[in-house]
C-alpha cells in the first residue's frame, strides 16, 4: 500500500512538471552583431536581418539593403545623415575633415540659418558652415572664422564695415586711399584683393562638359588679367552645388572617377591640364571675360542663387577657357574664393 502511494506520488510529480514546460513561454530569440568575411556589419533579431533605421543600445543605425550598417554620410529621401565609423547616427556639430556642418536632434543636416547657443551660423544648400563675407538673399554678412555672425563695427583687409543688430551691412568706407583702389576693383563688395593666385579656400571641379560661355555677363572682352591671376595647379575641392543645370547624371564621386581619382589641374596660358586625365583638358584655349551678376547667374544656371551655392559678394568675375572641343567656366567670387563649371557640378579650386 505504502509503495502504490508513492508510485502515485511520482506519477503526479511527473505529470505537473511536463505541463508546467508545455505552458512555459519560449524564450526571446537573442539579437546579435555579425561581422561578414569582407569586415561589413550587420545586426539580427533571431533569425532575422535587421534593414534600414534601427535603435540599438540608445543609438540609431541604418543598415542597407543587404543588411550591412552604413557609416559616413547618408542620404536618405532625400535628407543627409552623417554615421560615425561605429555606425551610429551623429546629432550637433560635426566636421568631416573637410568642412563644419551641423546635424538635427534628428539627424538630418541643417541647412540655412541656424540659431546656436546665442549665435547665428549659416550653412548653404551643401551643409557647409560658411565664413568670411557672405551673400544671403542679396544682403551681404559677416561670419567669422568659427562661422557666427558679428555685428557692429569691423574692419576687414582695410575696409571698415558696420553691421545692422540683424547682421546685414549697413555701410563699408575705405580705411586709406590704397584700400579705396582695392575697394573699387572688388565692386565694394568685399576687402582688399582679387588676385586669387593668393586664395587657399576653396574647390575645384572639373571642365569637363561646362555649359555656356560668357554670354549674359555684363563688361564683356578679351582682357585675361583675372585668368593670369590663377596661373598654378589647383584641385578639386567642395561640390557647393549639383543643380547647376536640369541634367542629373554627374555625381561628385563620377567626376573623380573619370578622372582616375587624381582631381589635380594646372591652369597656364595654353589652357587647363586634368592630371588624371587629358580627355578633359583644354589645350590653346580661347579666353574671355566678363562681370556676372547675382541675377545674371541666377538666371543662367538653373535658378540657382550666390547663396544657394555660398557665392559672396553680388557679381562674379566670369572667365570661359574654350578649346579642345570643351569649355570651361570659371567664377572667382569678391572674397577671392574661385569657381569652377563641371556640367551639374560647381566645385571651389583649391590652391597647390
Amino acid at each position: 500500500m505504502k509503495r502504490n502511494k508513492l508510485k502515485n506520488l511520482f506519477a503526479i510529480m511527473a505529470i505537473t512538471l511536463v505541463t508546467s514546460m508545455a505552458v512555459l513561454p519560449a524564450s526571446k530569440a537573442s539579437a546579435a552583431w555579425l561581422q561578414a568575411d569582407n569586415g561589413n556589419w550587420s545586426y539580427s533579431e533571431g533569425d532575422n536581418s535587421v534593414y534600414g533605421w534601427k535603435s540599438i543600445d540608445e543609438n540609431w543605425y541604418f543598415f542597407d539593403t543587404n543588411g550591412f550598417m552604413k557609416t559616413g554620410w547618408l542620404n536618405d529621401n532625400g535628407s543627409w545623415y552623417y554615421l560615425a565609423s561605429s555606425g551610429a547616427m551623429k546629432t550637433g556639430w560635426i566636421n568631416d575633415g573637410a568642412s563644419w556642418y551641423y546635424l538635427q536632434s534628428s539627424g538630418v543636416m541643417k541647412t540655412g540659418w541656424l540659431s546656436d547657443n546665442g549665435s547665428w551660423y549659416y550653412l548653404n544648400s551643401a551643409g557647409t558652415m560658411q565664413t568670411g563675407l557672405t551673400a544671403i538673399d542679396g544682403k551681404t554678412y559677416y561670419l567669422s572664422e568659427s562661422g557666427a555672425m558679428k555685428t557692429g563695427n569691423i574692419t576687414i583687409n582695410g575696409v571698415n564695415y558696420t553691421f545692422a543688430a540683424s547682421g546685414e551691412k549697413v555701410t563699408s568706407t575705405n580705411a586709406s586711399q590704397n584700400s579705396t583702389a582695392t575697394t573699387t576693383n572688388a565692386n565694394t563688395t568685399t576687402s582688399s584683393t582679387t588676385d586669387s593666385s593668393t586664395t587657399t579656400s576653396g574647390g575645384s571641379g572639373s571642365s569637363a562638359g561646362g555649359s555656356g560661355g560668357a554670354s549674359g555677363g555684363t563688361n564683356s572682352g578679351t582682357s585675361t588679367s583675372y585668368y593670369k591671376s590663377l596661373y598654378g595647379t589647383w584641385s578639386l575641392g567642395d561640390c557647393v552645388s549639383t543643380k547647376m543645370t536640369t541634367e542629373t547624371n554627374y555625381t561628385p564621386a563620377l567626376v573623380n572617377a573619370y578622372l582616375g581619382g587624381n582631381t589635380t589641374f594646372t591652369i597656364n596660358s595654353d589652357g587647363i591640364n586634368y592630371n588624371g586625365s587629358s580627355d578633359y583638358s583644354i589645350s590653346n584655349a580661347a579666353i574671355k571675360e566678363s562681370t556676372m551678376t547675382s541675377s545674371e547667374f541666377k538666371s543662367k544656371y538653373n535658378n540657382v542663387s550666390f547663396s544657394d551655392a555660398g557665392i559672396s559678394g553680388d557679381s562674379v568675375k566670369h572667365i570661359t577657357v574654350t578649346g579642345s572641343g570643351h569649355t570651361g567656366n570659371i567664377f572667382i567670387a569678391n572674397n577671392g574664393d574661385v569657381y569652377i563649371l563641371a556640367k551639374n557640378l560647381l566645385y571651389k579650386m583649391d590652391k597647390q
